[in-house]
């Protein structure tokens, strides 16, 4: 089995153990490390070798910054010689070695190297055995495997190159890392400032009222303060202390009643009757108007009668007339609840009933409206 064969059985059984563990598995900064590692080398014909050998390895580093590391390395091959066949050399190389890691949450930690060093090449018969220092330059790349804070697996592949032999070289390596010294804990990430649309001071997640005007103090819920519960906001409340209870306009102030309207309609009633007429029709329609414009309104429809009959007979007709009256208001479109009928029969004339035209004002019926 030759030695290149054997390094590359080395390769494939370090991937496999490793293949079971995944993160970044590359130094951190401030950790020191080992790295025991087998190298194979194949050294320069140039300098009387015959083929490449394998043989131990071990470097010393330190993850100086985030993504960098620094490390001196050593290794020891033993290489056949050409002449004499199968004599054999020996070759001890140092080299100071820069890298630069390429960190991600995955298997591999991949990295760039560079470095220099010398090499002494002792060839044993070759050249009445003497030993030469050779200056050694390299460059190439590798990569860490694992996740374990204190061990990860490692391999290297590199160009060698030696002023004598004027080539690079093939340069291998592959090996166990061994991690020492404070690993950084990661730094939690603070979490996003809550969102405040209207900067009132309380987040949207719980502000109730969250297009507040900017400016306006608000209470726990993020609403406008509404000091005298009227449900209007302080900042529009034009009359801020309110009782409580007290009904309000839009601006906070309490609404007055509006003083009560009465309508004194003359409506012609036949003698012993309810029925309405058109003349009567046209007087309705100024009451009609009126609480149609004022929603809030309500109305008493007051019957009356002159004095001629019983007044039990009189009670009953005035009734009835105001009755009828409401009847047309209601088919007009105005709220039946709005409206009360009261029968005031011949108690209320406003005329004499000595006459017939004072018992006439006196057939007649009154609308008065007032607010709730």
């Amino acid at each position: 089995m030759t030695s290149r064969l054997r390094f590359l059985i080395s390769v494939a059984a370090l991937c496999s153990a490793a293949g079971v563990w995944a993160g970044d598995p590359g130094p951190v900064k401030g950790q020191f490390y080992l790295h025991p590692m087998a190298t194979y080398y194949d050294a320069p014909s140039k300098l009387g070798y015959d083929e490449g050998s394998v043989g131990p390895g071990i470097a010393a580093g330190w993850s100086f910054y985030d993504n960098w590391a620094m490390e001196l390395e050593y290794d020891n091959h033993a290489p056949d010689l050409k002449d004499p066949p199968g004599g054999s050399g020996d070759i001890e190389s140092w080299a100071f070695n820069v890298q630069y890691m390429m960190r991600g949450p995955r298997l591999f930690t991949p990295f760039v190297t560079v470095g220099g060093g010398q090499g002494n090449y002792n060839r044993d018969s070759y050249d009445n055995g003497k030993s030469v220092l050779q200056n050694q330059y390299n460059f190439g790349v590798g990569t860490y495997i694992g996740n374990n804070d204190r061990i990860s697996f490692r391999a290297d592949v590199r160009g060698l190159y030696t002023l004598d032999s004027e080539k690079l070289q093939p340069w291998a390596a592959v090996g166990v890392v061994f991690k020492f010294g404070r690993i950084e804990e990661p730094k939690a990430a603070e979490p996003p400032p809550p969102v405040d649309s209207d900067g009132d001071g309380v987040p949207d997640t719980r502000d109730a009222c969250p297009n507040t005007p900017a400016g306006v103090v608000v209470d726990s819920r993020g609403c406008p303060l509404d000091s005298d519960g009227d449900g209007v906001p302080d900042y529009l409340d034009k009359c801020p202390d309110t009782p409580r209870g007290t009904k309000v306009d839009a601006t906070g102030c309490p609404i007055v009643a509006a003083a009560p309207v009465t309508f004194d309609l003359t409506v012609n009633f036949a003698f012993n009757s309810a029925e309405i007429n058109d003349l009567s029709f046209r007087e309705l329609r100024s009451a009609m108007t009126f609480m149609r414009e004022h929603p809030d309104t309500h109305a008493v429809v007051e019957g009356n009668t002159d004095s001629i009959g019983s007044e039990e007979f009189n009670q009953r007709l005035s009734e009835r007339r105001a009755a009828a009256v409401k009847d047309v208001l209601v088919k007009s479109g105005i709220e039946a609840d709005r409206l009360t009928t009261v029968g005031n029969g011949e108690l209320k004339p406003v005329a004499s009933n000595d006459t017939e035209e004072g018992r006439a004002k006196n057939r007649r019926v009154s609308i008065v409206v007032s607010g709730k």
